[in-house]
Parts: structure tokens; sequence; C-alpha cells
């Protein structure tokens, strides 16, 4: 045996991941621009910054590097850690307004950047959780850095110094200033927030149309190989027939071994007939009308005909329902159920468990409901919605057209997987079930 170096893989970071790094780097670089220009004006206005100011304005640099460095994309960025990353500003941006004017400070309004970041990305609640601190913090400000008092007179316009009345009405102006913040915090949180969750969900529906419109090429696809294959298959199925006969008319005195080969060979190409027979009536009637049947022998039918494709298969049957209820059950119903039936009994038999497939039919007025159990390894976490197989692609496609579904869990108290078909019934009495269920 020969032994190989193993080095650890990066695993590339999700579509979902994506997306929050190209958001985490344009808040790296909206965080820089904002401390550029706060640098920029304060060296223009006042020539220098104060020691505390410079203290949190190094802060504010330090967070942006740190947020640049896990923007890289190396590493996945989960949604809370991009929320934490918001949060960064609070460390730097409030005490940089109290040391250089409080809520005077111009500058105060960034305190809705963050905010909007939050409304327009996370959640609803971390967007509310996010308006709740910025206006605590501007509440802040105003209790204990309000600036009426340090030189800031230009922001009022007029001379803060010089009379008490015109230092009350500098404030009455901050206090307008806090109520238009809150307003407009809270209008951000709500509506911003609800327009930003409309749009994720319209991708969201739009990803599944797609999925589904791909689901749909790929059967279209496969029917297409399937019918010039039908068409192929028709003249050897033909000749083997004939020949299958011709040995059985020959073999005379031979051993009943194999007169009974020959009987289950000739079996089976009748069965290859039928089915090429049943797709070209399908193609005739793409719509599938076909007539009002009993739901128990239709269960029958398609148990007996899986039979016969499967002569080893062994099944236990229950079921549940009125024996003489009658409902419109297209033929690719009984295709999708031959094969869910062929998917549990390969699993299995793959499992070395030769136990028999479990089936529980139950049928109302308006629904049909089975379940096929099998014997398996199972389907572990990340498959248990997904499915194997060809056979189950086309079998989901089919019921997804007549308004049903496939579903695949793992048995809950043994080993094994259990499908479960639903299907609105189609009756006289309600004739286009389907779409009262789309509606």
């Amino acid at each position: 045996m020969s032994s190989t170096a193993s080095t650890p893989m990066v695993r590339p970071p999700a579509a979902g991941d994506k997306t929050i790094i190209t958001n985490l780097r344009r808040l790296t670089a909206l965080r820089a621009i904002a401390l550029s220009a706060y640098i920029g004006v304060s060296l223009w206005l006042a020539d220098a910054l104060s020691g505390g100011a410079l203290v949190f304005v190094l802060l504010g640099v330090l967070t942006t590097l740190v947020s640049g460095w896990r923007a890289r994309g190396s590493v996945a960025v989960g949604r809370l850690e991009f929320f934490g990353h918001l949060l960064m500003d609070w460390l730097w941006l409030p005490p940089l307004l109290a040391f250089s004017g409080g809520a005077a400070n111009p500058f105060v309004t960034y305190l809705l950047v963050p905010l909007t970041i939050a409304a327009a990305t996370q959640p609803r609640i971390y967007a509310w959780l996010m308006a709740a601190i910025s206006i605590a913090i501007y509440t802040g400000l105003m209790a204990f850095f309000p600036g009426v008092d340090g030189g800031h007179s230009a922001h009022a316009g007029h001379d803060m110094g010089h009379a008490a009345n015109s230092s009350s009405d500098f404030y009455r102006h901050l206090i307008g200033m806090w109520a238009t913040f809150t307003f407009s915090a809270l209008l951000i949180a709500g509506f911003v927030n609800s327009m930003a969750e409309t749009l994720r969900s319209r991708d969201r529906h739009l990803h599944q149309l797609r999925q589904e419109q791909a689901r749909r090429d790929q059967v279209l696809s496969l029917g297409t190989l399937a019918a010039g294959t039908a068409h192929e298959l028709a003249s050897p199925l033909q000749t083997m027939g004939l020949l299958v006969e011709e040995l059985q008319a020959q073999q005379g005195q031979a051993a009943p071994d194999m007169a009974e080969d020959l009987a289950l060979l000739q079996q089976q190409v009748g069965l290859c007939k039928q089915a090429l027979e049943q797709l070209k009536i399908r193609a005739r009637d793409p719509d599938g009308s076909d007539a009002l049947q009993p739901v128990a022998k239709f269960i029958d039918r398609s148990l007996e005909r899986w039979q016969l494709l499967r002569p080893e298969a062994r099944f236990d049957l229950t079921r549940q329902g009125p024996l003489d209820f009658n409902a419109r059950l297209p033929l690719t119903l009984e295709q999708a159920l031959i094969n869910v039936l062929n998917n549990a009994l390969d699993a299995s038999q793959a499992a070395g468990n030769q136990s028999p497939v479990r089936i529980n039919a139950d049928w109302s007025t308006d629904n049909l409901r089975i379940q096929v159990a099998d014997s398996g390894g199972g389907l572990d976490s990340a498959t248990e919605s997904e499915g194997f197989g060809i056979g189950l692609i086309l079998s989901k496609t089919a019921l997804a057209q007549l308004g049903g579904r496939l579903t695949l869990a793992t048995r809950e108290n043994q080993a094994g997987t259990i499908a479960t078909i639903e299907l609105p019934l189609e009756t006289a009495e309600n004739p286009h079930p389907q779409e009262e269920r789309r509606t």
C-alpha cells in the first residue's frame, strides 16, 4: 500500500458566503471613505485632531483593517459575523463624536449608515436591534455631549455664547434633529428591511423556478432520447419474440428448466413491447386523458406489473380507503410508483437485506398517499430532500406536473428509507384538483 501526504483543502465560499463577503468589502471601503473624509474635514477646519479624537480615529482604522482582512474570501463569513463587523463601528464612532462636538457634530448622521446596511442585508430582528442601538447612542450624545457650549456655533447658524436664549434655541434645534434621526431610523428599520426581504424572497422564488426549468429540460431531453430509443428497439424486440416462439416450438421434449426459461424470456419480451406501446399511447395523448378507475384496482395492477418486471420482488401491502372509489389515475403515476418500488428493492438488495418492501396506500375522496419503505442503508441528512437516480428524477417531475410530490426521508426506528407519494385525486366531481392546490 502506498501513502500520500494529504494537505488540508480550503472550502470555497458558497453562493451565500460570496454575497456576504462582497457586502463586507463594501462596508470596509465605506468605513475607509468615512474616516478619510472625517480626517480631511477636521484638518481643514481645525488644522489638527485632538488627542482623544486621534485615538478613536486609529481605532476606526484598526477595525477597517480587520474587516478588510476578513473580506479576503479565503474563509466563509456568516451572517452573524457580518453583523458583528457592523457593530464594530460603535467601538470608535460614538466616542469620536463625543470628543468632537457631540450631538452637534454634522458627522453624527453617519450613525444611520450601519443601520441602513443592516436593514438591507440582515434579517428583521438584526435591523431593529441596530435601530435601537443607533437611537440609544444618539440619545446618549444628546444627554451627555450635546455640544451646545462646545464652540460649534456654525452648525446652529449663530453664536451660541452671546446669550442664554441662543443656547436654548440651539438645544431645541438639537431636539428636532434627534426626533428626525429617530423617525428616520425607525423608517429604515421597517420599510427598507421589508423591501429588502421582498427582493430576497423574489430571488429565492426565481432560483426555484430556474431549478424547476432545468429539471424539466433534463426530463425533456430524456423523453426525446426515450422516443428515439423506442423506435430503434421495436424491430429487435419483434425479432426476439419470433426467435423465442421458434425455440419454444423446436424444444419439444427438452428439459423443463429450458421450457421455464423460454417462457420467462417470452414474458419479458412481452413486457418490453407493452412498455413501448404505452409510450406510443402517451405520445398520441400527451395530456393523459385517462378514464376513471378504482384506486384499489390501480394499485393492485401496478404491483402486479412490478412483479412481472421484478419476479424476485416481495412486498407487504397495507391499504386504507374506499374500495369502490374511482379517480382519474394517469399512466405516468403508475410509472412513477414502479420507479419508486424499483429503487426501494435495489436499496434493500444492495444492503443485503431480503426483507419485503413495505407499502402503505391511503386514499380519500381528495388525496392519494403511498408510502414505500425499504430496508437499505438509508439517507443521510444531506440527501434526504434531494433524491438520487434518473428514476426518481422522472418520478418527481411527473408527480409535480400532476400537482403532487415525492419526498424521501430516513426511517426512524430502523435502517432504510421511506419514499412518500402524495397526489390530489382527479374525480368527476373535482376534475382539476392540482390547479386548486396551486392557487
